[in-house]
């Protein structure tokens, strides 16, 4: 009679360790699926916003170089809408899991930051006025973070720890 031999991964700790690897390297990666074309939309909305005017006196690429002086918060919110628009587009590239979550974390921050510069629009002295783009710039912005959140919650590692060393041979 032939022997029956059975696999083990613990009977080849070289294999296990490859295995390991491999699966950690893949769980870095997204696959964000429709949400890609939700995030794509948005990103286009808010680069397509930064040309309307934000008030009767200045368009959003105005406030971004600094050539209207709509104060600080508007401008605040359009550094890190950029900042928010470069990492999301880099995200949906690469698809790698890290720039997902910063895309996530800036575009969070640049919700915050419109929802703080709308308020402070609203509630400032009489000649100040709210333009279409802004508000568009700022829901925009809240739904790449929605679009992200959702995106990176689903996605998450699932295995913090770094992978194991490479034992191959020199």
């Amino acid at each position: 009679m032939s022997e029956r031999r059975t696999w083990s991964p613990a009977a080849t700790p070289e294999l296990e360790n490859e295995l390991t690897r491999i699966a950690w390297r893949v769980e870095r990666w997204i696959d964000p699926g429709p949400a890609a074309v939700v995030a794509g939309a948005a990103v286009a909305a808010v680069t397509a916003s930064m040309l309307m005017p934000w008030s009767a006196r200045a368009a959003g690429w105005q406030v971004l170089a600094g050539q209207a002086g709509m104060g600080p918060l508007p401008r605040l919110f359009t550094l890190v809408t950029v900042a928010g628009l470069v990492v999301s587009v880099l995200a949906l590239l690469t698809r790698f899991w890290p720039l997902a979550w910063a895309a996530a974390t800036v575009t969070a921050i640049g919700s915050l930051a419109g929802l703080w510069a709308l308020w402070a629009r609203q509630t400032a002295a009489a000649d100040a006025d709210i333009g279409p783009g802004l508000v568009i710039t700022v829901l925009g912005t809240c739904v790449l973070f929605g679009t992200w959140a959702r995106i990176v919650v689903a996605a998450r590692p699932r295995d913090a720890e770094q992978p194991p060393p490479d034992h191959r041979p020199a």
